[in-house]
Formats: C-alpha cells, sequence, structure tokens
C-alpha cells in the first residue's frame, strides 16, 4: 500500500480533478463563476504539480536538499510528496465544495497562488539556479496566479476582513502540517530544519 500511494498520488490528485472538470462541464450552467474559478484552480494547481515533480521536476528535490536532507530514494520522495497530495485537498479541492456556505474559504487557494508566483521567482535566487527559471515557475505564472486573482474577483467580492484573516490562518496552518509531515518522512525534526535553513 506504502509503495501504490507513493507512485499513484500524483496519479490520483490528477483523476480527481478530472472527476471534478467533468462534474463543472455538467453543472456549468448552474454553477456559480466563483465556484468555476475555485475549479479552475484545481486544474492549474494538479498541472504545477506536474511540472514540479515530473516535468521537468526537480523543485521538490531542490527544497527537500534546503531542509537538510541530502540523501534519499525515489521511494521517499513520492511518499513525501503524498503529504502534498493530501494538503492540496484542503488548500483547494476542499474550497469547491464549502465556498457556498463559506465564500471566505476561497482565500485558502487565492493565497496559495500568489505565494506560489513568489515563491518560484524567489527560489532562482534561493537555490542559486544559473537559469531564470525554477521548475514550477511557468504553472505559477501562467495558471496559478491568474487563478488566483480570478478567485478573488468572483469568489471573493464581501468577504470581510475578518474572513481574509480566518483564510490565510488556515492557509498557514495547512502548509506547516504538510511542512512537519514531510519532514517526519525524512526523519528531520523542525529544529534540524531550522538550522539548515539557517545554513548551519
Amino acid at each position: 500500500m506504502r509503495e501504490l500511494w507513493a507512485k499513484g498520488n500524483i496519479w490520483l490528485l490528477t483523476i480527481v480533478a478530472a472527476a471534478v472538470g467533468v462534474w463543472m462541464a455538467f453543472s456549468w450552467t448552474d454553477m456559480p463563476t466563483g465556484q468555476k474559478a475555485l475549479v479552475f484552480f484545481l486544474f492549474a494547481l494538479t498541472l504545477h504539480e506536474w511540472e514540479e515533480m515530473r516535468f521537468p521536476g526537480g523543485f521538490y528535490e531542490l527544497m527537500l536538499k534546503k531542509f537538510g536532507v541530502t540523501s534519499a530514494t525515489q521511494m521517499q520522495k513520492d511518499f513525501s510528496h503524498g503529504a502534498v497530495v493530501i494538503a492540496i485537498a484542503f488548500f483547494s479541492l476542499a474550497p469547491i465544495f464549502v465556498w457556498p456556505y463559506a465564500p471566505w474559504v476561497a482565500g485558502i487557494p487565492a493565497v496559495l497562488g500568489f505565494f506560489e508566483a513568489i515563491i518560484h521567482i524567489v527560489g532562482i535566487k534561493i537555490h542559486h539556479l544559473a537559469k531564470p527559471y525554477s521548475p514550477g515557475m511557468a504553472t505559477a505564472l501562467l495558471l496559478m496566479l491568474p487563478a488566483a486573482i480570478g478567485i478573488v474577483a468572483f469568489a471573493m467580492p464581501g468577504v470581510s476582513w475578518a474572513g481574509w484573516l480566518a483564510a490565510l490562518g488556515s492557509y498557514v496552518a495547512i502548509f506547516v502540517c504538510m511542512d512537519i509531515a514531510v519532514w517526519r518522512i525524512f526523519g528531520l525534526s523542525p529544529r534540524e530544519v531550522a538550522s539548515s535553513l539557517r545554513g548551519e
């Protein structure tokens, strides 16, 4: 089961995104524009994961190295990515269905979209890359960022500052839990990761 999850988590994400796409196609007329924007973000995020992990891939390895993971098997990398896929369910999938009842949740993927656009640009310098590109940057800038702007425009009107704070807090909580889960798989503690990030 562990091996199946390791090899199949990105495919499971793709299948779920495709299924949501079919649902949107059949519900297009009745689906609110804000909800469509959230579905498009799920598509963008799924393609982003493929760019980071497979085509061309490599961003995940860069981040693991930054965290202090100097040696890891492909199985460990694939299995730990499962934590990312689970987080995506909270970042992007759940808001699609919760949004009609709590519009503020749309802010969670919106924050992620803006964050990814920034981190992939900054990542060029952080990781000392020779070319002005970090794996995942194309989809982050061309798909996720426009989708995030669409969410703000169509799914967030009327959301109060308290709602935005709730979205930001939820985003941070999901992100921290995801990172800790990944670190645990490689036997790292938050203290060890902090030391690696400081270059100690």
